[in-house]
């Protein structure tokens, strides 16, 4: 492999960037411009360093390497060169193996109270990366946290600007007061996080909601918020309330493998 490749992959994963490398893994021998073992790395920008024979196929194993980022799926895909309608005329076809390679999930928590605790303890259970903010000393050092990966201290909208939000960013707002809240959600809700949950009841979600579309929110943002957060545990203490949300997560990063025959069990089976 092109070293400099690599090292396009490291500065990436450095920067927080996912990224997709595309290999060529199957050619003919005859008239395809690059030949097995070629490859190019596509950053979540748009970004691509390397070739695997230039052209229209090469666009279209871009778009791939951009869905396979996206979707975090590995993809292996065929072009042709015969010169039929929307192909290349070189001659031959080539099979290309997609390889996203997605950052470490972290989960983000607006917020360092009793709810926070347990919820930061499952995530490192679960290998994501934890980052707390809070804008109280006391809640927000070492000394509570000593787990987490991240922690910010200090106004909540200029710590979150600080980070980058991307998918595989799970969030939780979970802070001291409403208000407070209520500028996390509006500050996140125009992000690509993957999860974006708020310790809520019915009426503060119908509050909020309204306030969110006074500013102009459209409908299809104010669906990705997950409010009130966490799946119906019937959860009463700190440590259940986690506990339901961090099932709820899980069920989000999970959502194609819900359903799946193991769990399709009767009753009888289960009591």
């Amino acid at each position: 492999m092109d070293s400099q490749l690599l090292l396009k992959a490291y500065k990436a994963m450095q920067e927080g960037q996912s990224y997709a490398f595309a290999t060529l893994v199957e050619s003919t021998l005859k008239g395809t411009p690059r030949k097995t073992g070629a490859k190019m790395i596509v950053l979540a920008d748009g970004s691509l360093f390397g070739s695997i024979g230039g052209g229209r196929n090469e666009k279209a194993a871009k778009e791939e390497c951009l869905k396979a980022i996206c979707s975090g799926k590995p993809a292996l895909v065929t072009y042709d060169y015969f010169g039929q309608e929307g192909q290349s005329i070189c001659g031959g076809q080539i099979k290309v193996f997609i390889e996203p390679f997605i950052q470490q999930n972290e989960l983000i928590i607006c917020g360092g109270g009793h709810i926070a605790l347990p919820l930061s303890f499952l995530a490192k259970m679960m290998h994501m990366k934890v980052i707390i903010i809070d804008n109280r000393k006391e809640f927000a050092n070492k000394k509570r946290f000593p787990h987490a990966d991240q922690i910010l201290c200090g106004d909540y909208l200029a710590q979150l600007n600080k980070l980058t939000i991307q998918r595989n960013s799970y969030i939780m707002i979970v802070t001291q007061g409403n208000e407070h809240d209520f500028e996390c959600l509006k500050a996140l809700i125009t992000t690509e996080a993957g999860y974006l949950g708020v310790i809520s009841s019915q009426l503060k979600k119908i509050k909020f909601f309204k306030r969110l579309k006074k500013v102009a929110i459209p409908d299809k943002l104010l669906k990705k918020v997950t409010i009130p957060a966490g799946i119906d545990l019937g959860a009463q203490t700190p440590e259940e309330i986690a506990i339901s949300i961090f099932a709820e997560i899980i069920a989000i990063k999970n959502k194609e493998l819900l359903g799946t025959t193991k769990f399709k069990m009767k009753k009888k089976e289960i009591s």
